[in-house]
């Protein structure tokens, strides 16, 4: 208000004429801060003029009418007789403006509101008009525009009208509305709204009229919009009187450019933010044949920019130059589903295809940053084709691949329920299409498989890999890469159940297959060369574990980069190595270069994020450093919670940590809480024997031996000694602690350990 009263207001030394224009969308306020101008500074002007300037038949309207209330003589010196003709409007206007042009009437303010129609379509739009043969012939006055088209901001000084505060948008909710709701109540209305004038005023006037509050009218907005809108009364201060008609104006100036409305059209389907030219690019040439008017929006980046200029110019859509990208109001969003695009099928399978066809590839260089930024397309494609019946009947081949890549980049993100979901639906589609042994169902089945696995179900997973392993073989051979990749999945749901002498035979079929296919240091046999150094790891194999790892890390900078996903997992295990074997201060630099880099680029929540905060955890703790430990365990535990839920094994092994930590620390009570916990929900997931259940009942062991609870240390141990004998065998490192734990509890009792020999003192910890 500040700049525009300095803008407009007449001052003694002024000299020419005062110019302000206010843009911006429709419904964001213009008219109203038009008004507050007005009404503000009524006596600093000599007269106000109110034009409205929603086509040229309403600008003359509004001079002429003025012309007859001011008593402007319309008689011109050069018409003698014209006081003997009828008054025409023209003439009328004519009269007007010579009036505000006489020298000494310079004090007045001329306001064009709502002048939205471009000249430029002039040849299509007959009430479209040059604002400039409107104004005074003379250089004094000021004038203000209101208007949706940023072009006219070239006219003078200009401020685009942004969005309302909080504090402003909730104050303009309680006056309209005339409830006393709370302010967190109120937020989220004014959130969803986006803070936009219009769609507040016909919030608080609906809610007002019916007693409605504000959680209800969420409610009521999500579930039916346009019913919602229809029955709010007409707002008497907005000139177009509702959302509806609000914007339908700027819609049918930009029909009249074809592909622009097809594209506002489809952006009902997609998320109201960031669109950007390469969706299209990428997304386009899966799309169906009536969407060819699509390639004009992929053909060439200018000709993107062009179709874009014409929503920009009516301020349908917002400009973000930092991403090269354009939004879209949620409200306006909101307004294009349930008024241009309801009911479209056509093109929520359009949006599904070329935001599946979009979805890049593991082998693209920062593919997660994509997959990132696609992320709320794919949610707003899911929720329309879970509200749409009978989608099964439009799954055409794109479509099906869409739900299969949807999958891959849930599944990416740690978004397990809705993977399995995309998966489901696509392997439904594949199974009726194509048949179940089909090599493009088995991909999907495959998928599936790695799924499972990384949830922890590991019947589930062997059953999926079985499948798909045995209809590759039929379909390619043993020998196939896609073959190939399936036996590499299979061996790392053997290693996860610590079945370790089947993981390395099927390790070693899928290396020898993969560097006669690929060659030594392509990535997917460097995938499988890391596998291998995990598999040794865990048998405490550290040298052959190293060489692994090393061949595999270098390989993957060399494909991929240092930031990587796939490096970066391997920069981890290498971490994991270093900390196993005392070598700390190279295990924290891995870690350390692992999260730098997956915060980077999965962000702080990721679960592959979490997995190395948790590893920080454990190492911490190997140190002595319990605070730093407690710290990176509880980001780990609250991220991992959120992410997969209390009893994923992920969440369970941090949990078991924290008791690990706690009996450490000397904290007994909190450790038995934690340990039960863990011991549960692991017995659960993987069975009394998995390696990971026998760690937990070692840690248990620990704990009570610790308590002086020798019957039940002894009990827990030997049950950990047992498992852990059948699964690595006598003198594997982890069975040897358990040995060794053993030996000491024996010791604290004036026992000999039955085994025999000497017993040394140590932590224990697994």
């Amino acid at each position: 208000m500040e700049v525009m009263e300095r803008s407009l207001l007449p001052t003694k030394a002024q000299t020419g004429r005062k110019m302000y224009i206010l843009y911006g969308l429709g419904g964001i306020g213009k008219t109203q801060l038009a008004i507050a101008h007005a009404r503000k500074h009524q006596h600093t002007y000599s007269a106000i003029l109110w034009v409205k300037g929603n086509s040229r038949d309403t600008v003359l309207q509004s001079l002429s009418a003025f012309g007859r209330r001011a008593g402007v003589d319309i008689v011109s010196e050069s018409t003698a007789d014209a006081a003997k003709q009828a008054p025409d409007m023209e003439a009328e206007v004519a009269a007007v403006l010579r009036w505000l042009a006489l020298e000494g009437n310079h004090r007045w303010l001329v306001i064009f509101d709502n002048v939205d129609r471009d000249i430029r379509s002039s040849g299509e739009d007959s009430q479209a008009f040059d604002i400039v043969s409107f104004l005074p012939p003379a250089d004094h006055g000021s004038v203000l525009i209101t208007t949706r088209l940023p072009s006219l901001g070239e006219m003078g000084q200009s401020t685009e009208v942004g969005r309302l505060t909080l504090d402003q948008a909730l104050e303009l909710l309680r006056r309209r509305s005339g409830l006393q709701a709370s302010n967190d109540d109120m937020a989220k209305l004014v959130q969803r709204l986006g803070y936009l004038p219009l769609a507040l005023v016909q919030a608080g006037t609906y809610m007002r009229k019916t007693k409605t509050g504000c959680l209800k009218y969420i409610e009521l907005y999500e579930a039916s919009w346009s019913r919602l809108a229809a029955q709010t009364p007409r707002l008497r201060d907005y000139e177009n009187g509702s959302i509806q008609t609000t914007w339908m104006i700027s819609y049918e100036c930009v029909r009249q450019n074809t592909t622009a409305g097809k594209l506002l059209q489809l952006w009902a389907y997609l998320d109201h933010q960031d669109v950007w030219y390469e969706l299209f690019c990428r997304g386009c040439d899966g799309c169906p044949e009536e969407f060819s008017w699509m390639q004009a929006l992929a053909g060439s980046e200018i000709d993107f920019k062009r179709i874009m200029e014409s929503l920009l110019a009516y301020s349908l859509i917002e400009s973000h130059r930092d991403w090269e990208s354009y939004s879209m109001h949620p409200v306006v969003h909101d307004w294009c589903a349930e008024t241009i695009s309801r009911g479209r099928r056509d093109l929520m399978v359009a949006a599904l295809t070329v935001v599946g066809a979009a979805a890049p590839g593991p082998l693209e260089a920062e593919y997660w940053l994509l997959e990132q930024r696609l992320l709320p397309h794919v949610d707003r494609c899911v929720q329309q084709i879970n509200d749409l019946e009978g989608l099964h009947r439009l799954a055409s081949a794109e479509v099906i691949d869409a739900l299969h890549n949807l999958g891959i980049l849930y599944a990416d993100q740690g978004k397990h329920s809705q993977a399995e979901e995309m998966y489901r639906r696509a392997l439904d589609g594949k199974e009726k299409a194509w048949g179940p042994e089909h090599t493009s169902t088995l991909g999907t089945v495959n998928n599936l498989g790695l799924l499972y696995a990384d949830q922890g179900k590991h019947i589930q997973a062997e059953e999926m890999y079985r499948r798909a392993l045995d209809g590759y073989e039929k379909a390619w051979g043993p020998e196939h890469t896609s073959t190939l990749d399936t036996v590499n999945n299979l061996g790392s749901l053997y290693a996860d159940q610590g079945k370790h002498s089947q993981a390395e035979e099927i390790y070693r079929r899928a290396l020898d297959g993969k560097e006669k296919a690929w060659g030594p240091e392509h990535t997917s046999t460097l995938s499988t060369v890391n596998n291998l150094g995990l598999l040794y790891a865990d048998q405490g194999k550290h040298i052959q574990a190293e060489e692994m790892y090393r061949r595999a890390l270098d390989g993957y900078e060399k494909a991929w980069g240092p930031e990587h996903t796939s490096t970066l997992s391997t920069v981890n295990n290498m971490g994991n190595l270093y900390k196993y074997q005392g070598k700390h201060i190279q295990a924290e630099e891995m870690y350390r270069r692992a999260l730098d880099g997956y915060e980077k680029a999965w962000g702080p929540e990721h679960t592959s994020t979490l997995s190395t905060v948790n590893n920080l955890g454990l190492l911490y703790a190997d140190q002595g450093k319990y605070s730093q430990a407690e710290e990176m365990y509880r980001r780990a535990l609250d991220g991992y919670e959120k992410a997969w839920g209390p009893e994923h094994t992920s969440t369970l092994a941090t949990v078991k940590n924290m008791g690990s930590l706690y009996k450490y620390q000397g904290k007994h009570i909190q450790a038995e809480e934690m340990y039960p916990r863990a011991l549960d929900g692991k017995e659960k997931a993987w069975g009394p024997e998995h390696t990971s259940t026998l760690d937990t009942v070692n840690n248990l062991g620990l704990l009570y031996a610790d308590q002086g609870k020798h019957t039940q240390a002894e009990e827990i141990y030997q049950r950990a000694l047992d498992g852990k004998e059948k699964a690595w065998g006598p003198e594997h490192t982890s069975t040897l602690d358990t040995v060794n734990n053993l030996g000491l509890l024996y010791a604290n009792q004036g026992q000999a350990y039955p085994g025999g020999g000497d017993v040394s003192t140590g932590t224990g910890w697994i």
